[in-house]
């Protein structure tokens, strides 16, 4: 009996392979984004503008930066068009990519290869070639989709789509869009093939129509994938900054700022560096925000 308590009560010895394995990632990691953070923080807490570089040396204000910049109206402003632009994008994205998945997983196996070809390519496409085609389609000088909408009838000949700034983010949102569907569709398409048949036959026979066996049997299961998916999306879409720079030949007004493109502004437009790092902690604030709790529902979905 003493042998079987000193058993128990003997301490467990930790092994330290796992922890020297892991040690060489966490050191580049910390070098790659803990080092920029850290210098980007000191210096959203300077008044660092052309003066300061030719000096030198920064003027330490504080908070003041992140004062001046919560208490400006065109900040919120900016911000809740980015936050609208970028959930809009995320729902956009998700809804469609969602669609074409379940789509694939009924397809003639010959054309779901086709559909996965076309994904590969349209992910494997350079980002700077993708909005190039966007801004042909849409160009103010020869458009193919104005070209379309006169032959329909209605006369847009050198119609510039970007005066109005609706049908602007709309453009923009859909090359953003279009550029997320192929990880998103091959991700939700994989997942999809790993839910267990026997489930879907049962409640089938059971009488469950198929918005019954999606919501009941499918969505529980893949709600995981969801999540992380939402989360990568949120991140992705947020700092959305190339689209917006290059429909507008890199003079976007303000109308189309994101926190992003204010944030470049600030600091290479207006060389107030201080403010423009400011506004970069914010975005990264932001940002761990959502992802903390998309992450922690996907805990609680574990546990649960």
């Amino acid at each position: 009996m003493s042998i079987g308590q000193s058993n128990i009560s003997r301490p467990r010895k930790i092994k330290p392979w796992p922890y020297l394995l892991v040690t060489p990632s966490l050191v580049a990691l910390g070098l790659i984004l803990g080092y920029p953070i850290i210098k980007l923080f000191s210096l959203s807490l300077e008044r660092y503008g052309l003066s300061e570089i030719i000096a030198g040396k920064g003027v330490f204000v504080g908070f003041g930066n992140f004062s001046e910049i919560l208490t400006d109206k065109d900040f919120w402003t900016i911000l809740e068009r980015t936050l609208f632009f970028t959930f809009g994008m995320v729902a956009v994205s998700m809804i469609v990519g969602a669609w074409l998945a379940h789509l694939m997983l009924n397809m003639h196996s010959k054309i779901r290869n086709v559909l996965n070809l076309v994904l590969i390519l349209v992910w494997a496409m350079p980002q700077l070639v993708s909005i190039s085609v966007w801004r042909w389609l849409f160009s103010f000088e020869f458009s193919i989709v104005t070209e379309v909408i006169n032959k329909l009838g209605f006369n847009m000949d050198k119609h510039n789509y970007f005066v109005n700034t609706l049908s602007g983010f709309l453009i923009i949102g859909g090359c953003v869009a279009w550029g997320a569907l192929p990880f998103i569709t091959i991700s939700i398409y994989a997942a999809l093939t790993q839910v267990p048949q026997d489930l879907i036959e049962a409640a089938e026979i059971d009488g469950a129509n198929p918005r019954q066996v999606f919501r009941n049997i499918i969505f529980p299961m893949l709600l995981p994938v969801y999540v992380i998916l939402i989360s990568l999306s949120t991140i992705w879409d947020f700092q959305v900054f190339s689209h917006i720079w290059i429909f507008l030949d890199s003079r976007p007004s303000a109308e189309y700022y994101t926190i992003a493109i204010y944030a470049f502004q600030k600091s290479f437009g207006l060389s107030e560096y201080g403010k423009g790092a400011a506004i970069s902690i914010v975005m990264i604030v932001a940002l761990i925000g959502v992802t903390g709790y998309y992450l922690r529902q996907m805990m609680k979905m574990g546990d649960e």
